[in-house]
């Protein structure tokens, strides 16, 4: 192995050139090499995580086979040791072998096995990279059977640069999408409406207001407009999927009602039993609570019907709130033009009120009381 460089010389320029990448490929790619100086591995696997639904999203294959990502994403990514247990998402920047998440025992047992026999390694490390306590990445290293697992010194590699990681691929997110979300509220509700899970904007957003309360103001389809604390929020759900980090509380909770005709069944076979009965996950419902960036989403939202400038600029600030006389003086118009453009906006939209043009714009027909109350 290439010791020519002194080991945290070289780290510094590892993560020199995670943030120097022009595009998450790049940086994967040169990462990955360089680290092959430091540490050996066979293998690496890079699946960026979508912010909004904690969802793994197909990545990049260092070393191995794409197709092998597909399947992982198709089927068995709930089944992984490193999903249903540690790291989570609650449990960013901490690198873990997968040897000590799961006995070798276990993983006979489990139906995750069928996979490890499809793919060319034994051992592996892996990092849930995060940034705010929000995931971003996961970062996996492989090696082959006949090699020996990873040691501490190798996990606190991966522990140095992971977070950097993270750190360069939301730089990159800023810089192609200003207006990218920064923060989504993510909740995960049981079938009684405790809730499971909350992710750290969620929590910041609630404040002193219960979980329970969403789960309450939750409509059956579409979303909802909700007003906690100052602020709005678009409150909806969203449909489980297998590639959700999430899906380990849906399947824990399906578990405990599985019908196991062995008296000694233990956690890997109910767990196993849960992932196949997918019918049961409906017990458990993921919660996107998402701030209302008002200028940002008005404008992309009625973008689509084809409004001049002005029409669109009239009909931003109605949506925010601003009664006619008001919308005049901050635009300089008169109040009764601002009348006539509002009755075009509505005609052109197919509308008729505030209420019904915002309940239009957002896709929702649940509308704050708040908001419901303004000037037509």
């Amino acid at each position: 192995m290439n010791r020519s460089y002194g080991q945290g010389e070289r780290l510094l320029q590892i993560i020199e050139m995670a943030y120097a990448a022009s595009d998450d490929g790049e940086m994967v790619r040169s990462v990955f090499t360089a680290l092959r100086e430091l540490m050996s591995f066979a293998s690496g696997v890079f699946m960026p995580v979508n912010p909004e639904t904690l969802e793994l999203q197909p990545g990049l294959c260092f070393d191995c086979s794409a197709a092998d990502m597909e399947t992982y994403l198709a089927h068995y990514a709930p089944l992984d040791p490193f999903v249903q247990q540690q790291p989570g998402p609650a449990l960013l920047n901490r690198t873990m072998r997968f040897s000590d998440v799961i006995t070798t025992g276990d993983v006979g047992r489990s139906e995750f096995s069928t996979f490890l026999r499809q793919v060319p390694y034994h051992h592996a490390l892996g990092i849930l990279t995060g940034l705010a306590q929000q995931p971003v990445a996961v970062f996996s290293v492989h090696r082959q059977r006949h090699e020996r697992d990873f040691s501490a010194d190798e996990q606190a590699l991966l522990d140095c640069v992971g977070p950097h990681l993270a750190r360069a691929i939301h730089l990159r997110r800023q810089v192609s999408d200003p207006t990218r979300r920064a923060e989504t509220g993510i909740l995960v509700f049981g079938s009684a409406g405790q809730a499971l899970y909350l992710n750290a904007p969620a929590q910041r957003f609630l404040g002193t207001t219960p979980p329970a309360a969403l789960c309450a103001a939750l409509p059956t389809q579409g979303a909802a407009v909700i007003k906690l604390a100052w602020q709005y929020f678009r409150l909806s759900r969203v449909p489980w999927a297998t590639t959700s980090l999430l899906c380990r509380f849906a399947v824990a909770e399906a578990a405990n009602g599985v019908d196991q005709p062995q008296a000694d069944a233990g956690p890997v076979e109910r767990w196993s039993a849960a992932m196949r009965q997918r019918s049961a996950w409906g017990g458990a419902t993921v919660v996107v609570l998402q701030p209302f960036q008002q200028r940002t989403d008005f404008v992309r939202r009625l973008e689509v019907f084809g409004l001049s400038p002005r029409q669109l600029e009239v009909a931003t600030w109605a949506l925010r709130g601003l009664a006619n006389d008001k919308i005049a003086d901050t635009i300089c118009l008169a109040e009764q033009t601002v009348k006539d453009y509002l009755q075009e906006i509505y005609h052109r939209i197919g509308v008729g009120t505030r209420p019904a043009l915002l309940a239009k714009v957002l896709g929702t027909s649940a509308i704050p009381a708040e908001l419901g109350k303004r000037r037509r």
